[in-house]
């Protein structure tokens, strides 16, 4: 990922995960605002060459994501939120941070599920949970917000040389 396409993805995570930490919402003027930025750099930058790399990078980060939207796993945010990081960074990258950052969820939900463990519980119950229902008390309807997972996946994916130039 060069320096530019870096600096603009880091910009993105920041604003999404103050947004979607603080409210549980990334607003559109963010997602549309990087994805419409996205698409017209590499226009400008490579022709219809780089706006193919742009929109395929989109749909990359959207079109896995349609149906945990649709059965209320994932917000609307999160999924328009992965088509603007894929309009800057690709398909191939895009779809590299989908993976991961399902990985860093589902350790995040095994550690959700392991406060109502009963000897656990009475400890996880003392946890501040400013995003809804606490996990201990809510069950099944326990939920985070999923740039908590995006962002350790982001990271670790700089760390590790999980992104790549394409």
């Amino acid at each position: 990922m060069d320096g530019m396409v870096l600096g603009v993805s880091s910009a993105l995570l920041l604003s999404a995960c103050w947004t979607d930490l603080k409210r549980l919402r990334i607003p559109n003027a963010i997602t549309f605002g990087f994805a419409c930025a996205g698409l017209a750099f590499h226009l400008l930058s490579d022709g219809w060459t780089g706006f193919r790399f742009s929109a395929s990078g989109a749909a990359a980060g959207v079109l896995p994501l349609l149906l945990l939207y649709v059965l209320r796993g994932m917000g609307g945010g999160d999924v328009k939120w992965f088509g603007a990081f894929g309009a800057w960074a690709g398909a191939l990258t895009a779809l590299q941070l989908l993976f991961f950052s399902v990985l860093w969820a589902g350790g995040i939900s095994v550690v959700l599920l392991l406060l109502r463990v009963p000897g656990i519980r009475h400890w996880g119950s003392q946890l501040p949970w400013p995003w809804g229902d606490h996990p201990v008390l809510a069950g099944r309807k326990a939920a985070f917000p999923f740039m908590l997972a995006v962002a350790p996946a982001f990271l670790s994916s700089l760390i590790f040389g999980g992104f790549q130039p394409q």
